[in-house]
């Protein structure tokens, strides 16, 4: 199994399942461990330093989302079908247009600036794999939290992991140009055309990886939940 113990642990303390979940869920999105491989709990416990009762508490945190949990077949990182894969990406069109256009139109100058820089750093982390994916979600982060709609950035930042870690094992790139249009119409607080870039780069995004998925066939792994 992948390692999940090399990580930077956030300076706030946290409780070993919390740690746990963490360490867990970075090593999905980071592609260290892949969709349909198995999670052996002895293993991950041992690699994590905690506990059972923690890591089982962890890995049920994230059942049904990163993490699949059967009481016969045992636990293993969840899987994506294409139809799913789908579905996501025209749920997420609809989500985080609205969601673009609500944070834009209500900006201030520190605040756009901020984004501004977000997004150049986006740029600059382009082709580093998993920090990346990270440097894109914290920019999305931030734009989108100034729609003051916690629930729906909720589930679009839950959605943009569930599909994120394809983007990285697939090595999926992103539209400088999207990024720079982006920019462009978040400094002028244009609501309407910054929710147009959003939903055209999504579109390309999902026609990417889904293209790499059909051409190179689901991502492999030999400890699948089928095995």
């Amino acid at each position: 199994m992948s390692s999940v113990s090399n990580l930077t642990w956030s300076a706030k303390p946290l409780s070993a399942e919390e740690a746990a979940t963490v360490a867990i869920r970075d090593a999905i999105l980071s592609g260290r461990l892949v969709p349909g491989q198995r999670l052996a709990q002895a293993e991950l416990a041992a690699q994590l330093g905690v506990s059972r009762i923690p890591l089982r508490d962890a890995l049920r945190r994230l059942d049904g989302d990163l993490v699949t949990i059967d009481g016969r077949r045992g636990c293993w990182v969840t899987s994506l079908e294409v139809s799913e894969i789908e579905e996501i990406y025209e749920i997420r069109i609809v989500l985080e247009s609205r969601c673009a256009s609500l944070a834009v139109s209500g900006l201030s100058d520190t605040e756009a600036l901020h984004l501004f820089g977000l997004s150049e750093e986006m740029d600059r982390m382009q082709s580093n794999g998993h920090s990346g994916y990270s440097a894109r979600r914290a920019f999305y982060a931030e734009l989108y939290s100034h729609a003051h709609r916690p629930r729906m950035r909720g589930l679009i930042l839950q959605l943009r992991d569930n599909v994120g870690r394809y983007h990285v094992l697939k090595d999926v790139r992103h539209s400088v140009d999207a990024h720079e249009q982006l920019r462009r119409h978040i400094m002028d607080r244009n609501p309407d055309r910054a929710a147009e870039v959003v939903v055209a780069h999504l579109e390309e995004t999902r026609d990417d990886l889904l293209a790499m998925m059909t051409q190179d066939g689901p991502v492999a792994t030999s400890n699948t939940e089928e095995s």
